[in-house]
């Protein structure tokens, strides 16, 4: 028997034996076999020595045996298997085919994935919204909101007037759906006049950290912008009477000069 038809031979003969077990349960019993394979990586090197491959056999959620290719053997986590095991660590041409999924199944599909899953970079936006907190206080919540990155690794800092306050709350990375993140991060304050909030944002699609900057308005300015946007309207109003009223006086001279005319 070769080696692929040794791996089924085991996968087989495990197979029968949690048969067995489900049939001398009680009536309506039921079970669940997966088999699962890793590969776990050391950064992005893929040389022998970083790289090391599981084939993990689980049943009903408890993982009962599998296979080390640091070790070159397989482990036995439940007694019941433990014979099997025994059986497995002894067919050379099974270890040998075993070892070759860390060529065959692991480096393989790490050229096909490392690419997308490794070296993908998407910039995240960066948005700063302000919402009144506690009126009593003044106090305002600030909420930076970081959307469409990737990958999720992130760090997001507020500074006030350029040194590093304390967040308030943090959400957990939002899946987008699309393979990109959203996350926020809110900072309750006191805003004063003069300060400068910036949202921080460190991320590898940047080459360095990037940000966004929010600045309180006063009382005053507020009160000078709505004064500012009255006189505009005001003198949009006066200018479209004056308009009016040139046209009028206009139309009534043209039509006593063509009178006086039809007189003559």
């Amino acid at each position: 028997m070769g080696p692929v038809g040794s791996v089924w031979a085991m996968a087989g003969a495990f197979f029968l034996l949690l048969v067995a077990g489900a049939a001398a349960g009680p009536p309506g019993s039921f079970f669940v076999y997966q088999r699962r394979s890793e590969c776990h990586f050391n950064g992005t090197e893929t040389e022998s020595k970083t790289l090391r491959y599981f084939q993990r056999f689980i049943y009903n959620r408890q993982e009962v045996f599998y296979f080390d290719s640091q070790l070159g053997l397989y482990v036995a986590l439940a007694p019941m298997v433990q014979s099997n095991v025994d059986r497995f660590n002894r067919d050379k041409d099974l270890l040998q085919s075993m070892m070759a999924d860390v060529e065959r199944f692991c480096r393989h599909n790490y050229g096909i994935y490392e690419p997308f899953a490794l070296r993908r970079r998407i910039q995240p936006k960066l948005k700063i919204t302000p919402m009144e907190y506690d009126s009593s206080s003044h106090n305002m919540m600030l909420i930076c909101s970081v959307d469409s990155f990737f990958p999720t690794k992130i760090k997001i800092t507020w500074l006030r007037n350029g040194k590093e306050e304390d967040k308030d709350m943090t959400t957990n990375p939002i899946d987008n759906g699309d393979w990109t993140y959203g996350i926020q991060v809110m900072l309750v304050t006191k805003p004063e006049r003069g300060d400068v909030y910036t949202c921080q944002v460190e991320h590898a699609s940047f080459a360095s950290p990037a940000s966004v900057q929010w600045e309180p308005q006063s009382d005053s300015a507020r009160s000078k912008m709505w004064t500012g946007v009255v006189g505009i309207l005001l003198g949009v109003v006066f200018v479209a009477a004056g308009l009016s009223f040139y046209l009028r006086n206009k139309k009534g001279q043209t039509v006593t000069q063509t009178t006086v005319g039809l007189m003559n």
